[in-house]
């Protein structure tokens, strides 16, 4: 099984933090493949998030790669995932 890295960065209090991690948990479940899911709170882990250039949230990253910023829709995260699988 292929697995593709996810960085969840998000912080409390974020509106579109809650959706985003439902919406990786659901993938998660319905790819094939394992989602390894790492949630990153900002207001903790600062360094990582300006490592990427991330000024907000939620934000994600796949693989080292900053796809989103901002909420992304669910077909395209599903897309970028799969992308990565195909690599």
């Amino acid at each position: 099984m292929e697995e593709v890295y996810v960085e969840d960065f998000m912080s409390p209090g974020c509106v579109g933090c809650p959706a985003v991690k439902a919406m990786l948990e659901e993938l998660s479940d319905e790819l094939e493949c394992e989602l390894i899911i790492e949630e990153v709170d900002i207001t903790v882990d600062a360094t990582r998030a300006a490592q990427y250039g991330i000024m907000s949230v939620p934000a994600v990253a796949i693989n080292g790669i900053l796809k989103f910023v901002g909420l992304p829709d669910r077909k395209e995260l599903k897309d970028a995932i799969i992308e990565e699988l195909e690599g």
